[in-house]
């Protein structure tokens, strides 16, 4: 050490003990305190710039104690900020490229330009491959497979189960429902053994059904069909639970076993839909014939009053499905002619796409639903007089709409089937279509695809591997897969007919025999 600093520390403890000594000079003692606060402010000083104390230099325009700070940690000089680093390869056509740069908040027109036009391209070429009819009602809910892009299964007004494998004909299977009553409004599989179907019932049923039919089970009942049914039902895949609405407005949480964990009537009407964020596993969106949709934390929710987020329609609500691109934006349908669009985090409605799909009392309602790789809304069009743009002899067609341009990009119309296409769904390849009008079942495929089915029907026809007592694997008007009751009655009819000739051969042989004798 030099020997001006050990000269400094021996004047520092001369000064630290004179105030000692002098005690009754009131004034000494003030001047040798102040002389050693100086002397040790030169000294710390000192220190900060040799080389015995190693540390980083001071902002001039911050004060600092060191004895004061927090593990003697420096404070920070500058605000906190965020700096998010933007690809350099946004105009990359790569499909791994613009998923990462869609990740990174990388705006969708810049991004997936050419992609839109590759998907939009493949939707224009799609047509109807196949045309089933297996209800004798209504086509009421359609569910993909989460796995198994060829799988679907379908419910219907009659209570019925349709399971139907498109890339297999031999693999369909048929569950009879009670009939009259027995309306499917909602169906999901179940996310852990994907044999098993859930479905929410007219029937005041939530129930568990197995595919073959044979173990089914209740997970809840209302025990009062008549007054109170269920219209939704999503299933928690992580937390193991079940989420149904019924027609009054109340919500309740269900576990796997059926035990009923929470309820609470959280909409003044009718939940008509109900699902569980993809994202968040908290989130769970609501929508009711109230006029409202709302987002609920489940791990918070306890009344109406705990709601996040409160979304007003002017007509009551079908359905909200979460995106499925990136689940951050949230599409409603109402009753009238209103598509919206609503953007995450705060549910901001983002855009308002009027379109006729009108409700009507014998129709099931209509809902717009998600292209699985863009963000394109699907849904039948109801054409109404009083819409605006509407002209004669207009189409009951299924629109395709960029939901970022408000406009349909493509129509989807087959001269064959004519009817009203409440219901549609796309497979998690985004490659085929099922839709429901009335008691049909469209499935629509890309035109190679669809020629392809029809060569392969049409070398059946001649004989070749066609089962004449086999419904399965006919298209277009042919109606394949009849209901078991519409069997039964054909059984029962070729029975009654067969008793008739019978009983008519009987009275004739009789009569001979009569004649016989007399002679």
């Amino acid at each position: 050490m030099p020997r001006k600093r050990k000269d400094d520390q021996k004047s520092l403890m001369n000064a630290e003990e004179k105030p000692k000594k002098l005690k009754s000079k009131d004034k000494d003692v003030e001047d040798c305190q102040t002389y050693a606060q100086k002397l040790k402010k030169k000294m710390d000083h000192k220190a900060l710039r040799g080389k015995e104390v190693e540390e980083t230099p001071i902002h001039e325009s911050i004060l600092v104690n060191r004895e004061d700070t927090l593990l003697r940690l420096k404070p920070r000089v500058s605000p906190y900020t965020v700096q998010v680093t933007r690809p350099s390869y946004t105009k990359s056509h790569n499909l791994a490229h613009q998923l990462h740069g869609y990740s990174m908040g990388v705006p969708r027109k810049t991004l997936y330009e050419s992609t839109t036009k590759c998907v939009i391209d493949m939707l224009s070429e799609m047509q109807i491959s196949t045309m089933t009819s297996p209800f004798d009602r209504r086509v009421t809910a359609v569910e993909w497979h989460p796995t198994n892009p060829g799988l679907v299964a379908v419910g219907s007004k009659g209570g019925d189960i349709f399971w139907w494998d498109t890339s297999d004909t031999n693999r369909q299977k048929f569950i009879q429902g009670m009939g009259a009553g027995g309306i499917i409004n909602a169906i999901k599989f179940w996310p852990h053994n994907y044999s098993k179907i859930l479905t929410a019932a007219v029937d005041g049923t939530i129930t568990l059904n197995d595919i073959e039919g044979k173990n089914t089970q209740v997970l809840a009942d209302t025990l009062n069909a008549h007054d109170f049914w269920y219209c939704s039902v999503d299933v928690h895949p992580e937390r193991k639970f079940v989420a149904a609405g019924d027609n009054v407005g109340k919500l309740q949480f269900l576990s796997y076993e059926g035990k009923k964990t929470f309820e609470f009537r959280l909409h003044k009407n009718k939940i008509t839909h109900c699902e569980f964020s993809p994202l968040e596993e908290w989130m769970l969106c609501t929508a009711s014939t109230d006029h409202t949709v709302q987002i609920w934390d489940v791990r918070m929710i306890k009344d109406r009053g705990s709601s996040l987020c409160i979304m007003k329609h002017e007509k009551p609500v079908n359905s909200a499905y979460f995106s499925r691109t990136n689940g951050c934006r949230l599409l409603t349908t109402d009753q009238n002619n209103q598509v919206r669009v609503y953007l995450a985090p705060e549910w901001h409605l983002e855009k308002t796409i009027l379109h006729p799909h009108r409700f009507f009392q014998h129709i099931t309602p209509i809902k717009a639903t998600w292209h699985p790789l863009l963000d394109l809304a699907v849904i039948g069009r109801y054409p109404d007089p009083n819409f605006a743009g509407y002209h004669d002899n207009e189409l009951r067609t299924i629109d395709v709409i960029d939901v970022d341009t408000e406009k349909v990009v493509t129509k989807l119309h087959d001269p064959s089937a004519t009817g009203l296409v409440c219901v549609n769904k796309f497979n998690s390849d985004g490659d085929t279509l099922v839709s429901g009008m009335g008691v049909n079942l469209l499935l629509w495929r890309r035109k190679e695809e669809a020629a392809k089915i029809q060569e392969s029907f049409m070398s059946k026809l001649d004989g070749k591997s066609l089962d004449p007592t086999s419904h399965q694997g006919q298209t277009r008007s042919s109606r394949a897969g009849q209901s078991k009751r519409a069997g039964d009655k054909l059984k029962k009819t070729k029975d009654t007919t067969e008793s008739k000739q019978t009983k008519s051969k009987l009275k004739v042989k009789t009569l001979e025999e009569k004649h016989r004798g007399k002679k």
